[in-house]
């Protein structure tokens, strides 16, 4: 996929993606751009951006992340899995549509809405390897370490599968 080819490619680099503004991803020369539900479509984000540029799109029902799929984007979004303290929902499709997630789709798909190190375990058993963490790390009191944590974790995950 585009976005395993971009990560190859700048070895270790963080990738730059902008949260739903595909014009200033693009005035930045961002890596890419992430789009809500609530935002432009992919299609219409992908015409701003270019083919180069990464367009995710986060999902919450599988007929988002089909239509995420058919759209053109590189990655999905999908959740939210847990109660976070980032956003609040008013529902939580949870562990259930990851793993429809990871039996049906197959682009690069992250588990969205609070995850943590304590419940990592429960997303990596749903199919999904990938996971967008923001208060986890952020209300840590080392984020540093507790984002290696979460590396370290993900990496041990992905290497005996």
């Amino acid at each position: 996929s585009l976005l395993d080819q971009r990560r190859a490619s700048r070895s270790r680099v963080p990738l730059f993606i902008i949260n739903d503004r595909p014009d200033l991803a693009r005035l930045s020369h961002a890596d890419g751009v992430h789009l809500g539900q609530d935002d432009m479509t992919v299609v219409e984000a992908r015409k701003i951006v270019g083919t180069t540029a990464l367009v995710g799109v986060s999902t919450h029902t599988m007929e988002q992340a089909r239509k995420g799929v058919l759209d053109g984007a590189d990655y999905l979004g999908c959740g939210p899995t847990f109660p976070g303290q980032t956003k609040q929902f008013d529902s939580f499709p949870g562990l259930a549509f990851l793993e429809q997630v990871s039996t049906e789709i197959r682009l690069p798909a992250f588990a969205i809405g609070g995850i943590t190190l304590e419940n990592l375990d429960e997303v990596l058993e749903s199919g999904l390897q990938r996971v967008a963490v923001a208060g986890a790390v952020a209300r840590s009191d080392a984020p540093a370490d507790a984002a290696r944590r979460f590396q370290d974790r993900l990496s041990a995950a992905s290497s005996w599968q």
